[in-house]
């Protein structure tokens, strides 16, 4: 298994890698990271993907059939909300953005099962913390972070979390910054897209994308 991962051209990830996704609506963050998720599993590697905006159903059919369903897991933070009672699978667990011990403990599970099937490689979506930051404070969010993080280090997965542009003061970016390795930037001028990579060590240059229904392509 490679050891690093190309998210954009002439930006690759080393295992262990925490990287924010950072911009306004409507850009192409969940987009980017579907993507990245789905390439991860055909690339092998176990995928854990929580939503806090959309439902297992609804990435489960934009996933459709050519993926290994054994490398998914997914934790739902909204079907629950909305119908009530509903019951986890052996692939999908229910929860509510509120309860992030019931999430920290969902993420843990699933990463056992991983290593415990042979799965060591595993890549994790976080989509988004946004939600989260919406109905509790910073401080409790950045403790649940600083945990699954750590995880992520530890074991020497990839994680992404979407952050959206606008709904936060700088305090709040700036606080969160600190558990990442680096910021996959998006922004829109005069109704194209961009995106760039931004670390302690390096800055890449605004590059144009395409976002469609499948993936985000650089141009």
């Amino acid at each position: 298994m490679n050891m690093s991962y190309q998210i954009i051209p002439n930006v690759e990830l080393k295992k262990g890698s925490n990287i924010m996704v950072y911009g306004p609506t409507f850009t192409g963050k969940s987009m980017f990271v579907r993507s990245i998720f789905r390439d991860f599993i055909s690339r092998g590697y176990g995928g854990i993907y929580v939503l806090t905006k959309d439902s297992a159903e609804t990435l489960m059919s934009w996933l459709g059939t050519g993926y290994d369903s054994r490398k998914v897991r997914i934790i739902d933070c909204v079907t629950k909300s909305m119908v009530g009672n509903v019951k986890d699978t052996d692939s999908v667990k229910y929860s509510t953005v509120m309860d992030l011990t019931g999430i920290s403990a969902k993420i843990s599970k699933f990463f056992e099962d991983f290593w415990r099937s042979g799965i060591k490689n595993i890549v994790v979506v976080f989509d988004s913390l946004s939600t989260l930051l919406m109905y509790m404070n910073l401080q409790t969010v950045f403790r649940f972070l600083h945990i699954l993080t750590g995880r992520v280090k530890i074991t020497e997965s990839i994680a992404f979390y979407i952050v959206e542009d606008g709904m936060h003061d700088e305090k709040t970016i700036v606080t969160l910054k600190q558990l990442f390795s680096g910021v996959v930037e998006f922004k829109e001028d005069n109704g194209r897209k961009y995106v760039r990579f931004v670390s302690p060590f390096m800055q890449t240059e605004w590059r144009e994308i395409v976002v469609d229904e499948e993936a985000v392509v650089v141009t």
